[in-house]
């Protein structure tokens, strides 16, 4: 896909400079940086079973089952 950006002309001299040391053209250089900040400002958020049920290559995902007698007080079967 074409975009068209716009910067002034000292910016764009800088960031051509960094894109032949780069060994890139602007274009290829300017993606690079936008697919880095893109990637890393993702959230990452936790698998629960639902997304390991539906997944079929989900097998590495380690999944933490709560354990509920250590969080729950014990019954009284005697009331």
């Amino acid at each position: 896909m074409n975009v068209t950006i716009s910067l002034d002309d000292e910016l764009c001299r800088l960031a051509r400079h960094r894109a032949v040391d780069a060994k890139t053209s602007l274009s290829g250089w300017l993606a690079q940086l936008v697919k880095k900040e893109v990637l890393k400002s993702e959230p990452r958020r936790e698998a629960n079973l639902l997304d390991v049920l539906g997944d079929s290559e989900a097998g590495e995902v380690a999944l933490e089952i709560p354990r509920f007698k250590e969080s729950l007080p014990p019954a009284d079967l005697h009331a």
